[in-house]
């Protein structure tokens, strides 16, 4: 059993304001699986299961993993040339809420001795992709186990000045494969310094071959 001391209930609202968190009771496969990895006072639970991919280590269920898929990316180096390195895959933290919109593209015209807008043209946007997590030491994690290290591999990833391959039936639901970020915001827990905040701002993108 890991030894933590995380309050679920304000984890979220101390960080994004979100409030209202319910605590699942998941299974993996057949079995139920429980964890007393982290304090749940006053958070109601739902005993109908749910299948998660897996739990994380606070005994919360992981239901739709999310993972930037490695690969040779492009990067600027000090001289702001682009060069290419390879970058390992990158399981986003298991605290991580994301945020789906997708605007449409439309061509009105004002209609002329009567109400509304006559529209012409339908498109379709981008999908603006907020992901909003909290950096936590994870023991269950192989790799970029304490929070600074999943905190300096964001990092790396926001430095990729091309589209990331991304992961995750959410994801693929929305036919999303690939994800630039447009924005990176880095936050700070006043007396935590064990939790670090971070928001990426992304869109969709999806590769095209030229051929000349």
């Amino acid at each position: 059993m890991v030894n933590v001391d995380i309050d679920i209930s304000s984890l979220f609202e101390i960080a994004f304001g979100v409030k209202g968190f319910v605590r699942y009771q998941a299974s993996v496969g057949q079995e139920e699986v429980r964890a007393d990895a982290a304090r749940f006072d006053g958070i109601p639970v739902i005993s109908d299961p749910v299948e998660a991919s897996k739990m994380s280590f606070m005994g919360t269920p992981i239901i739709f993993p999310i993972k930037f898929r490695g690969g040779n990316y492009n990067f600027f180096d000090s001289q702001g040339d682009v060069v290419v390195f390879q970058m390992d895959d990158f399981e986003i933290p298991a605290a991580t809420l994301v945020d789906f919109r997708r605007p449409k593209i439309i061509t009105t015209s004002r209609a002329v001795a009567t109400e509304g807008t006559t529209k012409e043209i339908y498109g379709f946007d981008d999908w603006q992709v907020e992901i909003r997590g909290i950096a936590l030491r994870d023991p269950s994690r192989t790799t970029d186990v304490t929070a600074y290290e999943q905190h300096l591999r964001l990092l790396e990833w926001e430095n990729v000045v091309d589209a990331i391959s991304v992961s995750g039936d959410l994801f693929v639901d929305k036919n999303i494969s690939h994800l630039v970020i447009r924005e990176a915001e880095f936050r700070a827990i006043q007396g935590k310094p064990g939790m670090m905040p971070f928001v990426f701002k992304c869109v969709s993108d999806k590769p095209a071959e030229l051929f000349l």
